[in-house]
């Protein structure tokens, strides 16, 4: 899903964002030819602990709607009851498993994203909200946003943090837009621990969209975006200790998560840390990170690269190089 950049440039504010990222490929090896063996008995006797049995259907399928395929088929084990009530689910993760490889070709299948998305269909009625949201990526993308909300409003009901994140973007996207409830859900999908709507949440409340603009609590989802490997807010949450915005100023903290972003291949970062190696004198670093910044597209990046590499020496200036073609970026949760 691509997205408007917020905050825009064109406000004057250092602070962008990136593209929604699909979520993570939660493709299994799961085959149509799986067999369960179950034990004759529950696993448990009414002496070993309490009855797992006595849960009520709805509730525990409600409870296994976004597990994926391991923690599925264990909670499948624990006895007859749970089997049985999550047999509809069992049987939506194999569909998902092929609806992920008629999606991105592999595996044996060819690409075919209408297979795709009717595999993602079946699965999402039998009530995997791991499909709803695949089946809604698929509309989005197509341009059917009506029919991809409707997914996501699904699966986020349902307790699904991507399916909560994804909703509260297309609010942001969608016309109209609806600013209150894309914030509502995005906060949920970061209580939920989904980075990339943290990070979402937090360019809300830095443009004072859908609530009022709170920079101290951007700055928080910042930060806990950051610590959790988004790269986007890595670069943010620098810039608000560097202006002091949200953040007590600290230089060092600054500097810490410029490079962290850098090193993650977040190019606005190579820039701005080259510079920084540049003005502490660091040239021959300085000239790495501002070639990455270049190859990336930061057009700025070339001048002050080419005023350092007239600095340098022959050796130094094929060495810089040399270390930049062999750079591969840190991972991250983009």
């Amino acid at each position: 899903m691509k997205q408007k950049t917020w905050p825009d440039r064109s406000d004057g504010s250092p602070y962008t964002a990136f593209p929604l990222s699909k979520p993570n490929d939660r493709d299994g090896k799961t085959k149509l030819s799986w067999r369960f063996k179950f034990s004759s008995k529950p696993s448990l006797s009414p002496t070993d602990g309490p009855d797992f049995s006595a849960l009520p259907f709805d509730i525990l399928t409600k409870i296994a709607t976004s597990f994926n395929f391991p923690n599925l088929l264990a909670a499948s084990l624990v006895c007859r009851s749970w089997r049985d009530a999550l047999r509809s689910l069992r049987e939506a993760m194999v569909l998902l498993s092929y609806g992920k490889r008629f999606k991105h070709g592999r595996g044996g299948f060819g690409r075919n994203l209408e297979k795709a998305l009717d595999s993602f269909l079946k699965g999402a009625a039998r009530g995997s909200t791991l499909s709803m949201v695949d089946a809604g990526l698929i509309y989005w993308e197509r341009g059917q946003k009506e029919e991809a909300i409707a997914l996501y409003q699904k699966a986020a009901a349902l307790g699904d943090p991507a399916g909560q994140c994804n909703l509260g973007i297309s609010y942001l996207r969608a016309q109209p837009q609806n600013h209150k409830e894309a914030v509502k859900w995005l906060h949920q999908a970061s209580v939920g621990g989904l980075v990339r709507a943290q990070y979402q949440l937090a360019l809300c409340l830095h443009q004072g969209l859908g609530v009022d603009r709170n920079l101290q609590e951007a700055a928080r989802w910042y930060l806990k975006a950051a610590e959790g490997g988004y790269v986007s807010a890595m670069y943010n949450a620098s810039l608000c200790y560097t202006f002091g915005e949200g953040l007590s100023h600290s230089r060092r903290q600054a500097r810490k998560w410029m490079k962290r972003a850098a090193d993650r291949g977040h190019s606005k970062a190579q820039f701005e840390h080259g510079l920084a190696l540049f003005s502490e004198g660091e040239m021959m670093k300085a000239v790495v990170y501002l070639e990455l910044a270049t190859r990336s597209g930061e057009t700025a990046a070339t001048h002050v690269k080419n005023v350092i590499l007239q600095q340098l020496s022959a050796t130094s200036h094929d060495r810089a190089l040399l270390l930049a073609d062999n750079w591969r970026a840190l991972p991250s949760s983009r």
